[in-house]
């Protein structure tokens, strides 16, 4: 049973189609006829919170929204909290503000228009958050409404990450002032002499379950809710498959066989709380 001392978890998804991913290029045009598995997976995804029971933040494409937004609406229907994962899932360091700025706007408008109430999370597609661009980073998500991003890993990886980033939940202090955004970062634990993640993508599937549980226990004795991130794709050994460099492949496709069966072991275990990110926050709030 859990602690009462025990802090809760988030189970999020990031919901996008199985080519988008960020090595090398923002460009998915080369994918025009590629073959979806989206609808089965997110399907899956649905039942397995049905059946242990647990409610999930999804973080969607805008895109993929606007071109399938009864996958969004099913999401929603079933109680599942809807927030933004950008509308082209592109890079946001590689953004200028405005261009954003714009492509947040879009991917609200589209995700507000599937489920008729207001968007407010953010979570920025690769983690392509750097320490440069967070003085207009979060004055953009305050002004298209935005209350919460989860979007910054506080460590360095050869693709993303801002080293020395708080792993608390927080309104980051940027020049000076304190947004009204609540960042909820990526919660780390140390492997070889590094910090790294353990409860989401490559991590979720290379790390073994028990061990993911022991991290999990600790980080939430110790009053740090963490959470769980899985993409459709990861569920599926059937999707389809990007011509990766060998390092790029490994990361993306290691141990998708496995990740379904994992991830329920997970999400069944008694011993954890699972929140959306937005009952979390309001149960805070309410606390101060």
């Amino acid at each position: 049973m859990r602690s009462a001392k025990s802090a809760p978890n988030f189970l999020t998804f990031d919901v996008e189609e199985w080519y988008m991913a960020n090595y090398d290029s923002d460009v998915f045009s080369r994918y025009p006829a590629a073959a979806s598995r989206i609808e089965w997976e997110t399907d899956r995804l649905l039942a397995i919170c049905d059946e242990t029971g647990h409610k999930a933040t999804c973080f969607c494409v805008g895109r993929l929204a606007q071109e399938r937004p009864e996958i969004i609406r099913k999401f929603h229907r079933q109680g599942h909290e809807i927030a933004s994962h950008g509308y082209s899932h592109g890079l946001v360091y590689r953004m200028t503000p405005e261009a954003f700025k714009a492509d947040l706007n879009k991917s609200i408008r589209i995700l507000e228009d599937c489920t008729g109430g207001r968007i407010k999370g953010f979570r920025a597609p690769s983690w392509s958050v750097t320490a440069e661009i967070l003085p207009w980073f979060y004055r953009i998500l305050e002004e298209a409404g935005i209350e919460y991003s989860s979007s910054v890993y506080p460590a360095w990886t050869y693709l993303f990450g801002i080293p020395g980033f708080p792993e608390r939940i927080h309104r980051p202090q940027v020049g000076g002032q304190r947004t009204s955004v609540y960042e909820v970062p990526q919660v780390l634990t140390s492997f070889l002499g590094q910090k790294v993640g353990f409860s989401g993508g490559f991590f979720l599937r290379f790390f073994p379950t028990w061990f993911i549980k022991s991290m999990l226990s600790r980080k939430n004795h110790q009053g740090m809710p963490a959470f769980i991130y899985v993409h459709p794709r990861e569920i599926d050994p059937k999707a389809g498959r990007l011509p990766l460099k060998r390092i790029d492949r490994l990361v993306h496709y290691w141990n998708v066989a496995g990740t379904e069966a994992k991830l329920r072991k997970i999400l069944a275990c008694d011993r954890f709380e699972f929140l959306t990110i937005g009952a979390y926050l309001r149960r805070l709030e309410a606390q101060q």
